[in-house]
Parts: C-alpha cells; sequence; structure tokens
C-alpha cells in the first residue's frame, strides 16, 4: 500500500506544481529551469516518504476515498507548493502534520491559506513564543441577555519577555544583549503585524495602561489560538 500511496502521492505532487514552472527560452533560463525542477522533485520525493514514514509510525490507515476527495487534494496542492520552497525540517513536520491530521480529524478554516502562508514565514522561535501566549486573551461572554446590565468577560495579558529574551539567546549564542533584545522587539512586532498577537499598551485607556512599557504584556488573538489549533491538529 505504502508503495501505491507514494506514487499516488507523487503523482498529485507533479500535477500540482507543474503550472509553477513555466516555459521558458535561451540556454541559460532552460539550464537554471532543469536546475530548479531538479530540486523541486527532490525536495517533493523527501517529503512524499518522510510522511508515510509519519503515518506508519503513527499507525494511520489510509482511506483511498480521503486521498482523492476535494478537500484532501486542495490542501495537498496548497502544502506542495509551499514545500518545494523551502528545506526548513521544521516548517516540512508541520506540513506533515496538518496532513497526517486531514486524514483522520479533518480541520476546515476560512483561513487555510493564510494559516499555510504563516508557517512559511513565520521562524521556529515566533511560533515557540505564540505557544507561550496560548491561555491569555478573551475568555467569558460579551453577550448582554435582555434585562442584564453588565457582561461577563475577561481580558488575560502576560509578559515571558525575560524567557524570550533567553530562549534567543540560547538559540542565537553569536548574539549580544542588546542585539538578543533587538531581535526580541522584531520577533513580538511581527507577531502583531500579522494579527496573531496584542500589544496591551496599544489597547489600554487609562493613564497606568499608558504608562506600561510597550512589546511587554501582550495576549493572543483568537485568530492566533486558531493557527495554533490548526497547525497541531491531530
Amino acid at each position: 500500500m505504502n508503495n501505491k500511496l507514494k506514487h499516488v502521492l507523487i503523482g498529485m505532487a507533479k500535477g500540482s506544481i507543474s503550472a509553477a514552472f513555466p516555459c521558458i527560452g535561451g540556454a541559460l533560463n532552460e539550464a537554471l529551469f532543469e536546475v530548479r525542477g531538479r530540486i523541486a522533485q527532490h525536495r517533493i520525493n523527501n517529503f512524499v516518504e518522510s510522511f508515510l514514514i509519519q503515518l506508519n509510525d503513527l499507525g494511520i490507515i489510509v482511506d483511498e476515498k480521503i486521498i482523492s476527495s476535494e478537500d484532501f487534494n486542495d490542501i495537498y496542492a496548497a502544502i506542495i507548493k509551499r514545500v518545494v520552497d523551502t528545506k526548513n525540517e521544521f516548517k516540512l513536520k508541520i506540513f506533515k502534520d496538518i496532513l497526517a491530521s486531514m486524514l483522520t480529524t479533518p480541520y476546515q478554516s476560512d483561513f487555510t491559506e493564510t494559516f499555510l502562508d504563516l508557517v512559511t514565514r513565520l521562524d521556529f522561535m515566533e511560533i515557540e513564543i505564540l505557544k507561550m501566549f496560548e491561555h491569555t486573551g478573551r475568555s467569558g461572554s460579551m453577550d448582554i441577555s435582555e434585562g442584564y446590565d453588565g457582561s461577563i468577560s475577561m481580558l488575560n495579558s502576560t509578559s515571558h519577555k525575560d524567557q524570550i529574551i533567553e530562549k534567543i539567546r540560547v538559540e542565537s549564542a553569536h548574539l549580544s544583549i542588546i542585539e538578543s533584545h533587538g531581535k526580541y522587539e522584531f520577533y513580538i512586532c511581527d507577531l502583531i503585524s500579522k494579527a496573531l498577537l496584542i500589544d496591551t499598551k496599544t489597547t489600554g485607556n487609562t493613564y497606568n495602561d499608558l504608562a506600561k512599557e510597550g512589546l511587554t504584556h501582550l495576549y493572543i488573538t483568537d485568530f492566533g489560538k486558531e493557527f495554533l489549533k490548526f497547525i497541531r491538529n491531530s
């Protein structure tokens, strides 16, 4: 079954990326096209083989109806297009986890393409940072029932600045202390710009809030929580 499935998946992958390599003229362009094609095929083969090993290790029995389903084909094609552009093992592992989950507990989202782009754009440290804030954010209810004058809602934020900077220094020992702080600021600003985290300083409207240090007390957005659920739904 694995050999048959391997050929099916590789065949599906070839079909998915054929449009990504248009015909181009000139000897140099044709040579570059051939090299890029070989790299892409190598990455696809490695990805499919390691994915099959993962399925075997997890004891997942593949239903041929799921493999041929529209939903699986859509997300497989979207992932393969990103696989050919990366050799980062961390990102490839996330892509395999997503595909494995689609075979057992499919996860529907309006943000599938956006989430896959985020896997491509975020690095290991940014996803680890996001996980630290997983239990922050809004909870309760903001709906107001008839005859009730208030709402039951909580907004929980926290700071992991020291912990994150320490992780950065462990992962990038060549950085100075000031450079580590700079990288912390980049990571937090990047996560905020992608609507994954919110800086409480930007949402406060009291004097105490305005006096807080920026990029320190943060909370995860609902979009950020859905992204984490998407990449590790299993």
